[in-house]
């Protein structure tokens, strides 16, 4: 048996399996509501109809009718940061796992950090910590073998044919810079795309052109640029510190990890995606004015803490270059414990990569689970944030959930038993409003209960939540026990409101941890946009 991957949150695929309905709580709730509805099937069959994967809470997305042509600039694409990380940003373990398992998950962009290795070999890890460095030769088989499904299992998973986007951090000389060129022509072959010139690029293409392809996003080194390998010795292995570790344009210039120049021959890969130095405020509006940023295949990269400063200056620039130009945002470099800002702060202003780090289950995985679930790592935007497009409409939204049953319920880490366990259900609305709602608005529990197994029947309101954008709103549900202090997660689901479908619905959950449970909530949805 080759290694398996355990199904974990983050956008790949629904759990494939009908729903485990048989707990005496849930068949009680269940037959409640077929006595109130009479469906005209047999009981046993309303029962099936549920259990059907098909049928939960979350519309799944027909593959057949899913639009791939329009420009890479036009989706929504699961991206992943410090990709190599299994853990902790300083002493984490680097590893090809990290790779295997994020794209098994329906990522579509990941990060490589490439350095100069002792033995003449490029080799990627964190640099200036204790990570433990791993083969790029190694990483580019991973992705080889991951890219477009793990051929090791039954499904492909949450991974798709949509296009792999490499973000390449390179800190190798120039002489470890061409045998990565040589490994990854080698190793990726025809998936890689290597045979178009940057400056030949009039548009993006779409993902449909560039389908089961591996992009390389490098920086932009002009023809005739010679290269200096001067800027980092080909056999000089970087001195590892503990201080941090990231090369974000948030610290101190004396604290960034130093990149050597880049080649041409590496760059040229770059040719969708083209790493450009952002040129500041030498213009009124740098993200629409300046010469850069109409190049077509350009992308700006921001930490999230750059990106608030200039959106803070360019709110209305930014909103529109995103129409037609890529940008990627990724965690602020202090992030040790590997946490994620809100990708939703981002989606809403139109960027495409927001980057995450997948090793963590938070609020910030959880939304783009909510995001990107069955969508093979892209999802078009809505109208308003495509080219040529008019503004986007912000509608209102009036939602009931009634929380009725819950079956299966996994404990928090933590180690209660069932017995002690006392769980309530929150349900929160995160909504593309500017201005943040109410909590009361957007945000309600449930009573208290006991036990894996419980009824409810109670019902939530959301009432006129304004700031509604189908595509970029979720409802987010989360299982937590009451207790004194912080009240501990067991289990979470979060469904994008377009997917939301009304009536008596299954709400399959995940553990704390991000992995499929079997715990499931039984609910029903009235929902109303307007």
């Amino acid at each position: 048996m080759g290694k398996k991957h355990s199904p974990t949150a983050g956008g790949g695929s629904a759990q494939p399996s009908p729903a485990d309905l048989s707990s005496p709580v849930l068949q009680k709730s269940i037959e409640k509501v077929y006595k109130e509805t009479s469906p005209g099937v047999s009981l046993a069959e309303f029962t099936s109809w549920l259990a059907d994967p098909r049928n939960s809470i979350v519309a799944l997305p027909d593959p057949e009718k899913k639009d791939w042509s329009h420009p890479l600039s036009s989706y929504f694409i699961s991206s992943s940061h410090n990709t190599y990380l299994t853990g902790h940003q300083l002493y984490g373990k680097s590893t090809t796992e990290g790779y295997e398992n994020v794209l098994v998950r329906g990522c579509r962009c990941i990060e490589i950090d490439v350095w100069d290795g002792d033995d003449g070999e490029p080799e990627v890890f964190h640099g200036y910590t204790l990570t433990k460095e791993i083969r790029f030769k190694d990483v580019c088989k991973a992705i080889e073998r991951y890219a477009f499904g793990d051929p090791e299992e039954e499904r492909f998973g949450g991974a798709g044919e949509g296009p792999v986007i490499i973000s390449l951090e390179c800190h190798a000389g120039e002489v470890q810079q061409r045998k990565m060129v040589k490994i990854m022509e080698e190793v990726w072959g025809n998936a890689l795309v290597k045979d178009v010139e940057p400056e030949d690029v009039g548009c993006l293409p779409s993902p449909q052109e560039l389908r089961r392809k591996i992009i390389v996003k490098a920086k932009y080194i002009a023809p005739e640029t010679a290269p200096v390998e001067a800027a980092v010795a080909a056999n000089t292995q970087p001195i590892r510190r503990t201080d941090t570790s990231s090369s974000s344009e948030d610290e101190p210039e004396e604290r960034k990890p130093k990149k050597s120049k880049m080649i041409r021959p590496l760059s040229r890969l770059g040719a969708y995606c083209s790493s450009r130095h952002f040129p500041g405020g030498v213009v009124a509006e740098p993200f629409t004015e300046h010469p850069t940023s109409k190049i077509p295949n350009h992308v700006y990269s921001f930490s999230e803490k750059v990106f608030a400063k200039h959106h803070a200056q360019w709110a209305r620039g930014i909103f529109e270059h995103n129409k037609s130009y890529l940008m990627r945002v990724y965690p602020f470099g202090l992030r040790f414990s590997s946490s994620n800002a809100d990708p939703t702060e981002f989606w809403k202003r139109g960027v495409q990569l927001v980057a995450l780090n997948w090793q963590n289950c938070d609020e910030g995985m959880m939304l783009n689970e909510g995001m990107f679930a069955g969508e093979g790592g892209y999802v078009l935007k809505p109208p308003g944030f495509r080219p040529g497009d008019a503004p986007p409409v912000f509608k209102s939204l009036d939602l009931t959930i009634e929380v009725l049953a819950a079956a299966n319920l996994p404990l928090p880490d933590k180690g209660d038993t069932a017995k002690r366990f006392e769980p309530y259900v929150k349900v929160e609305v995160h909504t593309a409003s500017d201005i943040p709602p109410k909590s009361s608005d957007t945000k309600k529990k449930t009573k208290a209960k006991r036990g894996i197994e419980c009824t409810w029947d109670q019902k939530l309101d959301f009432r006129a939540v304004d700031g509604i954008v189908e595509k970029l709103t979720f409802v987010r549900f989360k299982v937590h026990d009451e207790e004194f202090g912080k009240d501990d997660l067991a289990a979470w689901a979060c469904v994008r409101l377009d997917r939301l479908q009304e009536g008596l619905r299954v709400v399959r959950l995940f553990d704390s941890n991000g992995n499929h449970s079997k715990g499931v909530l039984l609910v029903r949805v009235v929902k109303r946009v307007y």
